[in-house]
Formats: structure tokens, sequence, C-alpha cells
């Protein structure tokens, strides 16, 4: 499998991200999406990131440099510039601005402003971890187990449940529970871009049915597939924290590999592969675009709402397209924590003009 067909797989899977974000936002009035989306939205991007995780040549502080403009920067930018169009737009006193700065700068997921770029933060922290343990140890599947019993240890010692509701600065504490997706995607990464399990063949189409069938149980139901059967199998199990840290790894797995068969069939729509290229930017302005879309409505003199399910996924649709093209504009025209590291769309002109 040559290099362009898994880069555009990789972008369409992001673009499935960065979609179950923005329409996770929308809360109920997406319906039973809204709960299934938190799911795996945030964990897919973590996953991702394990696909090209091996750096260790490059000496740790310029390691860390890098991905501190490369992720940091952005973080920053999107925070604080979400900051001044808010306080232009509802007003504020001097003490509340200082206090919504500290915030960001402290940057904990809960805290106002950072919002839907907190796992921007926590992936950085989360690579910098990965990194050191990378340059320890020389087998991926040990720094798998390892992770995993972080997850473990976030799940089980900790006085609060950083998935939840981190508490640590940067959100150091959801990097050590999420860490293991990123450790999982890269011990995957190689069998992903074979078409033995994952494409086109009787196997792949069984699993591909297999893990339709999982995730439609889920979407429907609310719950996952395993803890039902759990439930009626022996049902005791299901009150150990040993199923629940289980569960939520075999039941987080199963849906991103099911968006990996999704992104494998769109990738190649060139709108799905340039927003896919685009996440940082697109996630850093869901804020701004979900707040200029209904203002400019209202200067229209339209009256905005979102009254089923299809109105969110087409609202949400319609906010990715424009999110898209203010970022190729931000990389373009400012260039530093905007920038997009990858060739222009060959629409690109067309596309912010």
């Amino acid at each position: 499998m040559n290099n362009k067909i898994r880069y555009e797989w990789v972008d369409a899977l992001k673009f499935l991200g960065i979609f179950a974000i923005y329409i996770g936002h929308f809360g109920t009035a997406a319906g039973k999406i809204y709960p299934f989306v938190f799911s795996y939205h945030v964990p897919l991007f973590f996953f991702a990131a394990g696909f090209f995780s091996k750096n260790k040549n490059t000496p740790l502080h310029q390691f860390t440099i890098d991905k501190a403009k490369r992720l940091l920067l952005p973080y920053f930018s999107f925070a604080f510039m979400t900051l001044a169009i808010t306080s232009l737009n509802a007003g504020g006193d001097f003490r509340s601005l200082i206090n919504a700065s500290l915030d960001i700068l402290y940057g904990v997921r809960n805290n106002p402003f950072v919002g839907s770029i907190w796992f921007i933060n926590c992936l950085f922290a989360m690579i910098i971890i990965d990194n050191l343990f990378v340059r320890l140890f020389k087998n991926n599947f040990l720094i798998l187990c390892i992770s995993i019993l972080s997850f473990a240890y976030t799940q089980t010692l900790l006085s609060h449940n950083p998935l939840v509701e981190p508490k640590w600065f940067w959100n150091v504490d959801s990097a050590l529970a999420y860490w293991w997706l990123l450790a999982m995607g890269r011990c995957m990464f190689k069998e992903l871009c074979e078409n033995r399990f994952f494409g086109k063949s009787i196997a792949g189409v069984v699993i591909f049915i297999l893990l339709a069938g999982a995730t439609a149980y889920q979407l429907l139901n609310g719950n996952s597939l395993i803890t039902t059967i759990a439930n009626r199998l022996l049902p005791v199990i299901t009150q150990s924290q040993i199923f629940a840290i289980l569960n939520s790894i075999i039941s987080t797995t199963i849906l991103i590999l099911f968006n990996i068969f999704i992104a494998k069939i769109i990738s190649k729509s060139e709108f799905i592969i340039n927003a896919g290229k685009n996440t940082l930017n697109i996630c850093g302005l869901e804020y701004i675009t979900k707040l200029l879309i209904p203002a400019t409505a209202a200067l229209l003199g339209l009256s905005f709402g979102i009254p089923s399910v299809i109105s969110a996924i087409l609202y949400t649709l319609i906010c990715l397209y424009i999110s898209n093209i203010i970022g190729y504009w931000l990389s373009d025209k400012i260039g530093y924590s905007f920038s997009i590291n990858v060739p222009k769309p060959k629409n690109y002109k067309t596309l912010i003009q």
C-alpha cells in the first residue's frame, strides 16, 4: 500500500473524528448521536496520533519544542482568539478576562474557553510521556501494556476520574488515561494499512459486518454490546472495575476500527481529505464558526434552530465546510500556529475566494 493511499484514509479518519466532535457539541439536538460520539471522537484522534509516533532519534528537547510549536501554539492561539471574540460579543470586566486567561494557561478540560480544544494540550502531554517510554523501551507492545496499566491506575487509584473531570495541569491526568490509545494505534498501524483484515477481503468483510453490528447496537441502545452480553450471562462481573476498564478499551477500539473502515470507503472525496488535513484549525475554529453563522443569519432576518437530527447533521457539514475555508485562509495569510503542513488543495483559490 503506497503512502498516498495510506495518508488519504488517515485524513478521512480525522475528518470523521472532527465531524463527531462538532455534532456531539450540539448536545441533545443531535439525538442519540450526541452520547454515542462521545464514546470515541476524542479517543479516535489519540489513536491516530500513534500512527506516526516512533520518533526517538531527535533530541528530547528539540522533539518537545517541535511538538509545542505544532500543538501548543495553535491551542493558545485559538483559545485567546475565542476569548477575544466572546469578550466583544458578551462583554465582561477586566477581572473576568484575567480569570479566563488563567484558565486557558492552566488548560484543564472543563474550564471556560478551553472547551473543545482541551485535547490539544492533552495530546501534547501524552506525546511527550509516550516519547520518553519509546526512548527507554524498544518493544511497542511492552509500551502498550504499560499504558494500559496507566489507564487502570487512573480508574482505580485516583480520587477523580480524568476521563470525565480532569484536574491536573494541561490535562496530564487525562493523558495518562488515554495514552493506551496512542500506543494501540502505533501497534496496529501496519496491519491497518493492509487489506488482509481491514480491506476488500473475505476476512475484511466479516470483520466489517461484526464491527458495524456492534457500532449500530451502541448507537441505538446507548450502551456497548459487551455490557449487554455480560449483563445477561454474568451480571455480577459488570460491577467490577476490571470489567469497566476492559469494556472501555474493547468497546472504544471497536468504534474506532469501524470508523477506519468507513474512512477507507470515503477517502476519495477531495473535501473530506482536505478537511482531514486541516482538523487542528477546524477544531480551534469550532466555537467561532458556530457563533458567526447564527449571527450572520440574524443579520439577514433569518431565524435559526436545529429541529431534528438530520438538521444537526447538515448544519455540522456546513460548519465544517466554513471552518475548513477559514482554516486554509489562516494558514495561507498568517501561517505560524495556523500553518497546515501539507500541499494546498487543488481548489484552494476557489475555497478562499
